[in-house]
């Protein structure tokens, strides 16, 4: 899913359901690199893109999950 802000960056969504924590390894990783790369190149040179994660459990650190910018998990999306 790909949110575009009005402060011209665009969300790039990866919506997981997975039973634990997510974990990014180098494939997937070099997945969501490529996917990004082609979306740079059909937008505005003024706009950015963020990789945003949303998953019920969230997103295990390791060298991989910095692709990640920001983090969306249930309780995020439950909690008022």
């Amino acid at each position: 899913m790909l949110i575009e802000r009005d402060d011209r960056v665009i969300n790039a969504c990866e919506i997981i359901f997975y039973s634990d924590q997510f974990v990014v390894d180098k494939t997937y990783y070099h997945k969501l690199l490529s996917r990004q790369g082609m979306l740079v190149e059909r937008i505005s040179p003024k706009m950015s893109v963020q990789q945003t994660l949303i998953s019920a459990y969230g997103l295990k650190k390791n060298e991989y999950s910095s692709i990640f910018t920001q983090v969306i998990t249930l309780d995020d999306l439950l909690t008022e």
